[in-house]
This record gives C-alpha cells, structure tokens and sequence, in this order.
C-alpha cells in the first residue's frame, strides 16, 4: 500500500492540518500547511487498513478534522495513537459547509481543515467505549419501544375504523387484551382486519419480549462497571428516575467533569431559553433551544411528570410556574431542575435529599435483581437475591429507626416542611424586592431549601424521626396488648 500522505521535507518542521470528507466508500483528504497552502490532496478507499496507514504516517504536530458520522468516532479512536490532534467537527453546526453554493468532496475537506487551523470548528466530544456501548444499546431500546407504538397505532386505528371503544383505561391489560380478544370472531371483524389485529397483538408480545430481555442487559451493563452503577445509584435517589432514566442520563452526559456549571448542562440538553438580542434592543427569551441530545432531553421531562408530584421544593416550584404559565411550560421548567439536580449529584457524589428511602432502595434492588437474571439465563441457573443500595449510606441512618415504611415516613413529613419553607422564603423575597430591604435567609429549622447543605437535612430528619417515634412506639404497645 503507498502512502497517503506526502513524505516531509527536511525543513519542514510546523505543524500540518489534514481534512477529511468522509463518506461510506471513498474518503477525500486535503493537507495544508501552516500557511494554509494547499499542499495535498487525495482520494482513498473507506477501509480500517487505509485508515491504519493514515495514523502510522501522522506525527504530534499533525492535526486532523472530520465531521462526524456513523463511523467516525472508530475512524478517530483509529487515528488518535498516533498522537496527532484529532477534531471532530458538529455537522449541524459547520453552516459554512452546509451552505456553500460550490460544494464537493475537495472542497469539504479543504475547508475542514482550514477552521481547524484557524481553530474555528464546533467540536463533538468523543465518548470512551463504555459511554458510546451504552449510548448504543439505549438506541436499540429506544427502536423497539418505537416499534411496539406503531403497532398499538395501529389497533387504536383499527378499533376507530370500527367505532368500537375499550370501556377501560388499559388497552394492554388483562382485561384489555381479554376485549382484543373477543374481536378476533369472523362476525365482528372482515377476515383481513382480524388477521391485522392478530398480527399486531403477536408483534406487540415479541417486542415486550425482546424489551424485557434489552433492560435486564442493560442492568447487567451497569452492574458490571461499579464507576457507573455507583453513579446510577445517585441518580436512582431522584423521584422519576429509573433505570433506563438514569442510564440514559450517564450516556448522554458521560464525562460530568466537561461541564463546568449545571447550567451548561441543561444547555447541552437544551432546555435553556433561546436568546435574541441585537445592538440596542432589550435581550428577548424565547422557547427552549432544543439543541442537543433530544433522547436525553424527553427522559428529563418524563421524570419531571413524576417529580412534580413528589413533596419538596420542586412540587412548590412547579404549583407556582404552572398557574401562571400552564402545565407544559411548568414540567419543562422542572425538567430543567432536574438536569441541574443531575449535576450536582454526580459532581459532589451525593443522592438527592429529599429521596424517599423505600423507593430508592427498590429501584436499586431491581436494577441488580435484572442483572442477575440476565447472568442466569447465559449461565441456565435459577436466580439468586439481589440486594440494593451498596455502600450508599442514607441520611436517616443516624435517626435510629428502623423499617422502611417509617423511614419513608420521616422522608415525607420533613419533605413537606421543607416545600413549606421554600414557600415562605419566596413570598419573603418577593416582600423584600417590593420594599426594597434584605430578603432573610434564615429559618426555623435552620435548613435552607434554597441552599440546601446536607448536614442541616440530617438535623430536620432527626427532628422529624424524634416526633414519630412516641406515635410509633404507642401503636406498637397498642399492638402488643391486642
């Protein structure tokens, strides 16, 4: 195989910058030097040797650029030890590429590399194996469940065509697969119409099937790596995040440590409000961007639908948004919250405070309970238990209570308190912004729900516990002598 690339000079000694168009069959380059002098160009087959070639002819003071595509990240992974400076450019983002009138091969590549050299390329982050393995099988589920709703769509299609209605609420239940049942009778459905319905609920059965069998590998994915699963755990601790919540945060987010705040996290979500100013004009905010991973973005608002309705500062904060601006704004302004929340508990390393013990403790127990029945079937052994929780250690462990119904109990009751609180402070702020003064920050309880500090929890959790315990001792006596 002959070289790719021009074999240096003597006195050649600054770096050169290399672009790349890629595309499934052949690949077009463009080598330019610090000048930005065109000084190569060259069309090779897209194949794993002809890349491997590439990266044995690049040297440290090289740099490459590429737009990303299906293969690109293998194609960067292919390049990188050679130890050349390897970007991958947004596409969505490169306009000057996307838009140009005279657009080729050459061209693009030509001009990848002269915004790298300038270094004025909107980079993509390239994720480690395990984040882009993970991204993948989170993809995979995500076409499942969308192929199981065409076919539910096409049932409620059918069943309209037929003005026939389901008395109940769940269409997919027992008593709901019981009425689709009865439907399959020659003398309530034509022949074909019954053989659709047929088909369709026998496809709905395999892909819940094959969906069950894609969460317990994905369990198994977490439980094997302990970086991630000790991550997932933290973010199990939120109202509304479930396994494939949580696991799809980790691969959107990957490294935490590349967002320096929680708001260019929400950002990467795009759940930040659009800005429009210009010269003189009052800055003007819009809806949300909608940039970003939009897998990522709709599991935040689906578990802001359930966190909305957990007690704390969160469920005040929605009440409030909502009679003003209505329930759509209000879950998206949550789910903002949330990804914010996200990066504070991966950051610091902590679970959220106002987690409710048994249902963490159950999400945590089935996530390891679905690893462990995945290895089962690979190995053809009955399931042993799995136990939950690890070595996180809750907040009401120094309360001395014991049973996880009364310790979700104490969760709850000072949760509540802790919304009433956050309520006061706000119409205390509002009170002080209309009469100009210094808003107070102090509470009764010395526990701040705008700046929540965990050791000011734990004293809330331990006021609350010494409250219930008389209560629950006098039931127990009561039980006792009964």
């Amino acid at each position: 195989m002959t070289g790719i690339l021009p074999s240096r000079s003597p006195a050649e000694h600054g770096p050169r910058f290399i672009g790349l168009d890629l595309a499934k069959e052949e690949t077009q380059l463009a080598l330019l030097n610090e000048a930005g002098q065109l000084i190569h160009s060259r069309r090779f087959a897209s194949t794993r040797e002809h890349f491997q070639q590439l990266a044995s002819e690049l040297g440290p003071a090289d740099c490459v650029a590429l737009e990303v595509t299906t293969n690109a990240f293998s194609i960067a992974r292919l390049l990188l030890p050679s130890g050349a400076r390897v970007t991958l450019s947004d596409p969505m983002r490169t306009r000057i590429i996307a838009e140009s009138k005279f657009k080729n091969d050459k061209i693009d590549a030509r001009k990848l590399a002269e915004l790298d050299r300038v270094d004025y390329l909107p980079t993509v982050w390239l994720p480690d194996p395990e984040t882009e393995t993970l991204r993948h099988l989170l993809s995979q589920r995500q076409s499942l469940v969308d192929r199981r709703t065409e076919q539910k769509n096409r049932i409620h299609s059918l069943l309209h065509r037929y003005l026939l209605r389901f008395p109940g609420t769940d269409l997919y239940g027992a008593a709901g697969r019981s009425f689709l049942n009865s439907l399959l009778q020659p003398e309530t459905l034509a022949l074909y119409d019954a053989f659709e319905l047929h088909a369709s609920l026998q496809e709905i059965d395999r892909l819940d099937a094959q969906l069950q069998e894609f969460e317990q590998l994905l369990a198994d994915f977490m439980v094997a790596r302990p970086s991630l699963l000790l991550q997932l755990d933290h973010l199990l601790s939120v109202t509304g995040v479930s396994l494939v919540v949580g696991a799809g945060l980790l691969a959107a987010i990957g490294e935490v440590s590349r967002f320096p705040k929680a708001q260019r996290l929400a950002s990467y979500f795009g759940l930040v409000p659009s800005t429009y100013q210009s010269g003189d004009s009052r800055a003007y905010h819009g809806r949300i961007t909608k940039r970003g991973r939009a897998q990522a973005r709709w599991l935040t608002i689906e578990a802001a639908e359930h966190l909305r309705k957990s007690p704390g500062p969160l469920r005040s904060f929605y009440q409030r948004l909502a009679k003003k601006r209505g329930h759509n704004i209000a879950v998206v302004a949550v789910a903002r919250k949330l990804t914010e929340l996200c990066w504070h508990l991966l950051t610091k390393g902590e679970d959220f405070i106002y987690a409710l013990p048994r249902l963490t403790d159950e999400k945590r127990t089935r996530v390891r309970f679905l690893a462990r029945q995945w290895q089962a079937q690979l190995q053809q052994q009955p399931v042993s238990k799995a136990k939950g929780g690890g070595a996180l250690v809750s907040p009401l462990y120094a309360t001395g209570l014991s049973g996880r119904s009364l310790k979700t109990q104490v969760a709850r009751k000072a949760a509540t308190q802790a919304e009433a609180q956050y309520e006061k402070l706000l119409a205390a702020r509002a009170a002080a912004v209309a009469h100009a003064s210094a808003a107070p920050l102090a509470t009764t309880t010395g526990f701040n729900p705008l700046r929540p500090r965990l050791p000011d929890w734990q004293r809330v959790l331990e006021q609350v516990a010494a409250q219930l315990k008389p209560a629950t001792a006098k039931k127990r006596r009561v039980k006792t002598s009964g």
